[in-house]
């Protein structure tokens, strides 16, 4: 039975490889040069220009902004601001931004060691004094007392907080704000 299966088999495939053998002529008629090339294929396209490309994108990108603004404007999210609304948000996020400070030395501030680190300086008013805070992540590690001056330290930024060195044990903290500027002598360990 195995024998006739194979058999049938063997005939199918023969007849099925003669039939294509006629389509696909083998006779050696055939070469490279009677195959035709298809050069004509890119006739009658349109050559883009990069000009052209980026008007379709840019297109593109208003539509798909158009639809955003339609649903945040459906959503009562107004897009559009007036003026002193967005002076009033770049300010907001402008007194967020705090400055870091590097320490390279550990300070003492009454008898509590800072260890060496990078700390976001902060600086708030209360009854009347102005103090700095140290801070990584969540955890305050100190609040500083400072003088408050009108003096800049020579800095160009608004938000600023630099250490100087007065002497071998003493460095002079400097702070700036939008809400005021102030210094602070602090003892420091010397390696």
């Amino acid at each position: 039975m195995l024998n006739k299966l194979i058999c049938l088999l063997s005939i199918l495939c023969i007849f099925v490889l003669s039939a294509t053998a006629d389509d696909i002529n083998f006779s050696g008629g055939n070469d490279w040069s009677n195959i035709q090339t298809n050069d004509s294929a890119w006739e009658g396209q349109k050559i883009i220009k990069n000009q052209d490309y980026e008007k379709v994108i840019n297109e593109l990108e208003k539509r798909k902004n158009a639809g955003k603004m339609r649903a945040q404007k459906k959503a009562g999210n107004p897009i559009m601001k007036n003026v002193e609304e967005e002076k009033e948000d770049f300010l907001k996020d402008f007194i967020e931004q705090y400055p870091l400070l590097n320490l390279t030395v550990p300070l003492l501030v009454k008898d509590v060691e800072i260890p060496i680190g990078h700390y976001k300086v902060m600086g708030k008013k209360t009854d009347g004094k102005s103090y700095i805070t140290l801070s990584q992540a969540y955890d305050v590690i100190a609040t500083i007392p400072v003088n408050e001056t009108n003096d800049d330290f020579g800095m160009d930024e608004i938000n600023f907080a630099k250490i100087e060195v007065v002497n071998n044990n003493v460095l002079k903290l400097m702070y700036g704000s939008m809400a005021f500027n102030g210094y602070a002598y602090l003892y420091y360990k010397n390696p």
